[in-house]
């Protein structure tokens, strides 16, 4: 009697494991098993030229199983085949009488004579590819899609592909069989012949990746690569330390955002956060310099007269005081405007000359300007005492002075007006000596503005403005300090403190109906480079930021805030945002990459960096981060 296991020459253990549940039946274009459908894409065209890599592209496809059988022609049977297309396009050069098919077939002799001089001297060899592209789905209509995606790609990278009708049983049988095995095949499918050195150029497993030396890790790319990063690194190509980050509700954000607020704080940068929606608090307060500040009449107060160091000289790296009092007076003209959007030109010109008449009369002087104490300074009830001695001959029964004529009696009324309007009924806000102590040695500090959106726009603005003000001022006395330690040599780029302010929902300060704000925002990422000083911006949607109805003088506006953006984080966008994104990040995105935006997943990110490479990568967080973030269900 026979041995049974000496019958069989397979495991059928193994094969009932392996085999596919529900049985396999083969049609003329799809693969039909017990658990859905799939099928098989060839390439079968390529480009005349490749480039570096070119092999990545066409392996980075996602959800697909891709293979590549490689096989070595004879050196022989390659050299005939070349002296025959020789030979042809030498007849052509001389038979045809069309001049642009004699340029193209002296092409050809060309390249083909350079392969020949290769094979011959180098010791080139010919290899043949096949490429295929294996995909499943539960239903015939989902395979659909996928395989007109890959379709629709590919020819974007300037290759074709098709499904073989009739030939997917081989084209499954591959999978399991060599590129010598696979000859025996009734279709016997050849493959591509590329030279080796073009086939080695190819190499597809090189990582997209970034390694800041000063960076901490964010997540991990496509290609299994790190992203490692620091906003503050500095080289050839980036230069300034500013940010933009966008994305859906639940895209992932906000915990972005708070990853890198983190991350920052860790290294012991100074952290400065306007927090609109309060959700930071959590955060803020765990970190143990962190330092919440109420800012919406609840809390603390920041005196709008109190006049701040914004100017520098920066050849000796000290406060200029006079020009830092000649910006204080436009940041208070910009705050009139918000407090009085429709003030026309005369008003505002009144409202100036009283201004710089009442620090004269308070004994402010210019050349000291920034260095009073805090309680020196005027608020806003005596400036308004002020302009009733500019209006009236008797302020206690309010007679005009009848010197003035009836114009400027009228822009005096506006502005009085207006200044008791502000002290009146949001004295909370703006009436009052600064109440925050100097703040310049707190490590992280939290500006809340939860309650201020229930405020009117103007008086929301007004006061993001006034806070903007106090956090540039600290950005200079912080970098002061920092530009000269390092120009003096006591510190390297590296060991200088960097200041990062941060700034979620965004799109109500920096939009297009808010052009005050944003040009103050400009103005900041302009100079902030030279102290070390940087700013993240983050909003859900780039279509809050710039609406498809922006006329061209403001998009010009708006542009240049991204431009001075050197990082762009993009998540997942809606749709119906992909001409935003074309307009908006023209030259930096690929179609390819625009059309991928709206199918990101949570966490997803494709970071863009100026003059730089994209990276499209997963942002990474531990479980014990996401419990301290708090983010959305």
């Amino acid at each position: 009697m026979k041995n049974r296991s000496s019958e069989i020459n397979y495991n059928p253990y193994f094969l009932e494991k392996i085999q596919p549940v529900g049985g396999v039946r083969f049609t003329e274009e799809y693969i039909r098993k017990g658990d859905g459908y799939e099928t098989c894409i060839s390439i079968y065209d390529y480009p005349k030229n490749a480039d570096y890599f070119w092999l990545e592209k066409l392996l980075s496809f996602d959800d697909a199983i891709i293979t590549i059988d490689i096989a070595t022609e004879k050196k022989d049977k390659v050299l005939k085949q070349i002296n025959r297309s020789l030979s042809e396009q030498m007849t052509r050069v001389v038979d045809m009488k069309d001049n642009i098919e004699k340029i193209k077939a002296s092409s050809s002799i060309s390249t083909l004579t350079n392969l020949v001089e290769d094979m011959t001297s180098n010791d080139e060899m010919m290899k043949l590819i096949k490429i295929r592209y294996f995909l499943s789905a539960r239903t015939k209509a989902e395979l659909d899609v996928k395989v007109k995606k890959i379709l629709n790609d590919l020819e974007g990278f300037g290759y074709r592909g098709a499904i073989f009708l009739n030939e997917q049983e081989y084209e499954w049988k591959s999978l399991f069989l060599s590129s010598k095995r696979q000859l025996d095949f009734p279709n016997r499918r050849i493959g591509k012949g590329v030279p080796s050195i073009t086939l080695g150029s190819g190499y597809p497993f090189h990582f997209t990746e970034l390694n800041d030396p000063t960076g901490t890790f964010l997540g991990t790319t496509k290609t299994g690569g790190n992203v490692i990063f620091d906003l503050f690194t500095k080289d050839d190509i980036r230069k300034s330390y500013n940010a933009l980050l966008v994305g859906m509700m639940g895209s992932g954000k906000s915990t972005t955002l708070k990853k890198l607020l983190k991350e920052n704080a860790i290294v012991g940068n100074t952290i400065r956060l306007i927090d609109i929606t309060g959700e930071f608090n959590t955060l803020v307060k765990s970190l143990s310099n962190g330092k919440v500040i109420t800012l919406d009449g609840t809390g603390e107060i920041i005196n709008p007269l109190q006049i701040f160091a914004t100017v520098i000289d920066e050849d000796n790296n000290i406060v200029l005081d006079e020009q830092s009092y000649t910006t204080h007076l436009s940041k208070l003209m910009m705050m009139y405007q918000y407090f009085s959007p429709n003030a026309e030109s005369g008003e505002l010109r009144i409202f100036s000359e009283c201004l710089s008449k009442f620090y004269v009369s308070f004994g402010i002087e210019k050349s000291k300007a920034t260095r009073y104490k805090i309680n020196e300074y005027p608020i806003m009830e005596d400036f308004a005492e002020f302009i009733k001695k500019e209006l009236y001959i008797d302020v206690q029964r309010r007679i005009v002075n009848k010197e003035l004529s009836e114009l400027r009696q009228q822009r005096l009324e506006n502005v009085l007006l207006t200044i008791e309007e502000i002290v009146r009924d949001y004295g909370n806000l703006f009436n009052g000596y600064s109440s925050i102590s100097d703040i310049s040695n707190e490590q992280i500090i939290s500006f809340e503005l939860r309650n201020l959106t229930q405020f009117e726009p103007r008086i929301f603005n007004a006061q993001l403005f006034n806070v903007l003000t106090m956090i540039w001022n600290n950005a200079l006395t912080q970098g002061l300090k920092e530009k000269k330690a390092y120009d003096e040599g006591e510190k390297s780029i590296d060991e200088t403190k960097k200041y990062l302010v941060f700034i979620d929902e965004a799109h109500k300060i920096v939009n297009t109906s808010n052009l005050l704000g944003v040009d103050y925002i400009v103005s900041y990422m302009r100079e902030a480079r030279k102290y070390f000083a940087g700013i993240i911006l983050a909003t859900q949607s780039i279509r809050d930021v710039v609406p498809e109805s922006t006329n061209d003088k403001v998009l010009v506006k708006m542009q240049t805030l991204f431009e001075l953006t050197l990082y762009k984080f993009i998540m997942q966008q809606d749709n119906n945002a992909k001409e935003s994104l074309k307009k908006i990040f023209s030259g930096q995105l690929s179609d390819s990459e625009i059309e991928s935006i709206p199918y990101l997943g949570i966490g997803d990110c494709i970071l863009t960096i100026n003059g730089g490479k994209n990276i499209n990568f997963h942002i990474e967080t531990t479980k014990e981060e996401l419990k301290l973030f708090k983010g959305g269900a």
